[in-house]
């Protein structure tokens, strides 16, 4: 079962990654706001697709997000990742 899905916000004119759309199927807004391990539990739980949790280890361990949006954020400010790296093949 995945949680209500909702895209993250972009005010910047640009469209957001696929994996920030990917992270929203799986962290609806109820799973917020939470650190980085209750949030890793969230993925397993829900059997989100492992690169989602290779882009969770970038985000700080001990902050808490107070919503998808910001956790996007820190993410893209954390990795850089190539267009279609994180692709399923």
């Amino acid at each position: 079962m995945t949680a209500p899905t909702t895209s993250p916000a972009h005010h910047d004119g640009q469209s957001p990654p696929a994996w920030a759309d990917d992270l929203a199927t799986y962290l609806g807004p109820t799973a917020f706001p939470a650190a980085h391990d209750h949030l890793a539990a969230t993925l397993i739980q829900r059997h989100a697709p492992s690169h989602l949790l290779w882009l969770l280890a970038t985000a700080p361990r001990h902050r808490e997000f107070q919503s998808l949006d910001e956790l996007v954020a820190q993410i893209g400010r954390s990795t850089t990742v190539p267009p279609g790296a994180l692709e399923p093949s």
